[in-house]
């Protein structure tokens, strides 16, 4: 098991992730969506349908994106922040 944002993943757990993240950009928001399922993103705007990948958890390195301090994430809410270091902020995704 993956432990993340307060929850324990199954490590083949599919992840909606930007092409940014996946070719290094830090991730600046997590959602943990109500039906479950995580997103990884970069923060920028605009993202087109070919730019969203699914990834398994497993292949995401938690501690280069930055995750290992993500705050407790309950279905329907996301976490952002600024700048890598900065601290992330919980905020409903309704």
């Amino acid at each position: 098991m993956i432990h993340l944002a307060g929850y324990s993943f199954d490590p083949n757990k599919a992840c909606i992730v930007c092409r940014h993240v996946i070719s290094g950009a830090p991730v600046i928001a997590v959602a943990h969506d109500d039906d479950g399922d995580l997103q990884f993103v970069c923060g920028e705007e605009a993202h087109a349908t070919e730019d969203w990948h699914l990834v398994c958890l497993e292949h995401l390195d938690l501690n280069k994106l930055g995750l290992g301090d993500m705050p407790t994430l309950e279905p329907g809410f996301a976490a952002e922040r600024d700048f890598i270091d900065a601290n992330w902020e919980v905020v409903s995704v309704d």
